[in-house]
């Protein structure tokens, strides 16, 4: 690469896949498809821009949610225009699991196994499977929204670059996370100390 090349933060197609995490092919293929733009010119080389990166890294991070590559253009297509890199880190940013998709299906795995050793009746425990499946949803729909209006809008609107900004919103999960668990234990001592008032009235 160029200096000058260098300089402007543009990429040949190899460094924009080890960039990535992905393989060559599987980046020409992409672009092939129209998922990336073209690449920008100099002579006979082909560099990538921070937004090929930016749009790349989004288009991997909706694969792992499961988006076929269809759904993926209909996804893109959808995007401003004028989108900017800051705004497709957003993007992925907003599709970050709390957790790796394996590693969440084999705790819950994990924990159905070691529920069931307690030889407890399976209906009780899909019921509560189904609890915390139905209240740990709302939970995650009404954060979401939250991280959205109150923390990225604003963000966005402020137009101003800020490259610590996607570090910041995983450590802002890791304590969203510790709240949940630590809300979770105030809730259930305040149901343990109502019956306990309740057996002493009665």
């Amino acid at each position: 690469m160029s200096a000058a090349a260098a300089e402007e933060g543009l990429l040949t197609v190899d460094e924009l896949a080890a960039a990535t995490g992905t393989t060559v092919r599987n980046t020409r293929y992409y672009a092939g498809l129209g998922l990336l733009p073209p690449p920008v010119r100099r002579g006979r080389v082909a560099y990538y821009t921070p937004e090929h990166r930016a749009r790349l890294e989004l288009v991997r991070a909706l694969q792992e949610h499961g988006f076929t590559l269809s759904a993926i253009s209909t996804y893109l297509d959808r995007l401003p225009d004028d989108a900017t890199v800051e705004d497709l880190a957003l993007q992925r940013v907003m599709l970050t699991s709390w957790q790796s998709a394996p590693e969440q299906a084999r705790t819950h795995s994990r924990l159905r196994e070691r529920a069931r050793e307690l030889e407890l009746p399976a209906g009780s425990l899909d019921a509560a499977d189904e609890a915390i499946t139905r209240h740990m949803a709302a939970l995650a729909d009404e954060l979401t929204e939250i991280l959205r209006t109150q923390v990225l809008a604003p963000h966005r609107r402020g137009g101003h670059a800020d490259p610590g900004f996607e570090q910041k919103i995983a450590r802002l999960r890791e304590l969203t996370m510790a709240a949940v668990v630590d809300g979770f234990q105030r809730a259930a001592n305040q149901v343990i100390a109502r019956s306990l008032r309740r057996s002493h009235e009665s």
